[in-house]
């Protein structure tokens, strides 16, 4: 079965105010994956080939100076 997630590191280097736009920025990909249908599509994939196994991770990860 398909899976799509989400991985975060390094988030708690942000400032409240990039928090805060980092979190809408994660809320309009969100909406992105779920507009397109991605998990519906990806299931459609692994129906197409037995024992095909899809994962999709969406890693965000802060690197501030």
């Amino acid at each position: 079965m398909s899976s799509i997630s989400t991985e975060t590191s390094n988030e708690n280097q942000l400032t409240v105010e990039e928090y805060v736009r980092y979190i809408r920025i994660k809320e309009q990909i969100q909406q992105i994956i779920d507009n397109a249908n991605l998990k519906e599509a990806l299931r459609d994939a692994e129906d197409s080939l037995n024992g095909l196994a899809i994962d999709l991770i969406v890693k965000y990860s802060v690197n501030k100076k």
